[in-house]
């Protein structure tokens, strides 16, 4: 945080960034404190972090140490008040940031809070107040979805019924954030409800140190090295009745929401992917890059220009429409559907940042030079992640529906 009567301009914090200027001042100060984490704590870590795929603990304590487990605590509980219900463009710019940084530390911290949101939207009041609080104390939530089965949709992890609550057997894949994550939404179905898999639906909530438990740290991606993302099993965990959100079916009531806002979020990641990418190529470039024949220095090579002006223009134009899909998605009023124009502008948003994350992590190489391709260099790690996490729900399903968008609000307007 800046010092009593520093501004942001004297602590450093906007001179990589002038878009910083555009935000409120709340939205200001805090994205500033998370900068500062970011260079201090954050960033130095990063490498090592990759380099050893080892969870991002550096990180997350210095996020713990600032308070912004809570962030997406509603204010009136003590929080930041980012998201369901609340500031709907604050944690996207929080994770552009934090991506900036360590996309490992985003990506953990994304899912964590889409926990918080879940027990906001879906929670009574005494569930809200007591993991509310497990938020403000510090303590992470995951989110478990992925099964290994030949049906990526299915869910084979259930819940069947026990005095006082149920009991738990499953699987999960791709469990990121578990190794530091006190608690889980494990997506589940139950034994005795009938009908389909979203009236089987279930939200409980799982405590990962818990008896029968166990957390399995074996993923060994090529990016995203230290989000802990391997596989998490269950066998009869007893999970209380006081830790599962609504009864079978009640997720399909929230559904649309989430599923829309994971791809924001995801977006705002490859946004802060391609920008942290960037600044370190031109403080490379600045610095340590050697100049071509008719340029006084690397930084006055026209087509090191050019470049640079594709690739700022690029995570410019993806940022505004993160930011402009996370807006629409704040004004949606808590119904099961979705204005068919939040849909279009998530998936645009998605599509833009995917683009300019895959160009910008690749093409800062052929402005930095071949020494930038050296381990001791570390900018492919940039690269790496972004081609990892970009696999998240492969976005040519988002190109797909862009496209069924459009055609439909054309044919609506011909039939006018």
């Amino acid at each position: 945080m800046t010092r009593k009567n520093e501004t942001l301009e004297d602590a450093g914090l906007l001179s990589a960034d002038e878009e910083l200027l555009e935000r409120s001042p709340s939205q200001r100060d805090l994205l500033a404190r998370v900068r500062r984490l970011g260079i201090e704590a954050i960033g130095p870590a990063a490498i090592r972090i990759d380099r050893e795929a080892r969870y991002p603990h550096e990180a997350i304590d210095a996020l713990k140490a600032a308070g912004l487990p809570g962030l997406c605590v509603p204010i009136a509980e003590g929080g930041g008040g980012a998201g369901y219900r609340g500031d709907a463009e604050l944690l996207p710019l929080v994770l552009m940031e934090l991506a900036s940084w360590c996309s490992s530390t985003s990506q953990v911290f994304a899912l964590h809070n889409t926990g918080v949101q879940l027990v906001h939207a879906m929670g009574d009041a005494e569930q809200r107040r007591f993991f509310f609080a497990e938020a403000l104390a510090g303590h992470l939530f995951a989110s478990f979805g992925s099964e290994a089965g030949a049906d990526r949709m299915a869910l084979a992890s259930v819940l069947t019924r026990a005095e006082g609550g149920y009991l738990l057997n499953g699987r999960k894949i791709f469990a990121t954030g578990s190794p530091g994550a006190k608690w889980a939404f494990w997506r589940s179905v139950s034994a005795e409800a009938a009908g389909s898999q979203d009236d089987r639906y279930m939200m409980p909530v799982v405590g990962l140190s818990g008896p029968g438990v166990t957390v399995i740290d074996d993923w060994d991606g090529i990016g995203q090295r230290g989000t802990g993302s391997g596989k998490v099993e269950a066998a009869d965990v007893f999970v209380p009745d006081a830790h599962v959100m609504g009864g079978p079916g009640a997720y399909s009531a929230h559904a649309a929401y989430f599923a829309v806002q994971f791809h924001i979020n995801f977006a705002a990641q490859f946004v802060g992917m391609a920008a942290g990418a960037l600044r370190e190529a031109l403080a490379y470039v600045r610095e340590r890059a050697r100049p071509w024949p008719g340029a006084s220095s690397a930084a006055e090579d026209p087509y090191t220009l050019l470049r640079v002006g594709d690739m700022s223009t690029r995570i410019a134009g993806a940022r505004e429409l993160v930011l402009r899909a996370a807006r629409l998605l704040g004004t949606h009023d808590g119904g099961p559907e979705l204005r068919r124009g939040i849909r279009l502008a998530a998936s645009q948003a998605k599509i833009a940042a995917t683009d300019a994350a895959l160009d910008v992590t690749g093409g800062v190489f052929q402005v930095m030079g071949a020494r930038a391709a050296t381990r001791e260099c570390g900018i492919d790690r940039f690269y790496r992640n972004a081609r990892t996490l970009t696999l998240h729900d492969p976005v040519d399903r988002q190109r797909e529906t862009a496209g069924r968008e459009e055609l439909a609000a054309a044919a609506r307007w011909t039939s006018r």
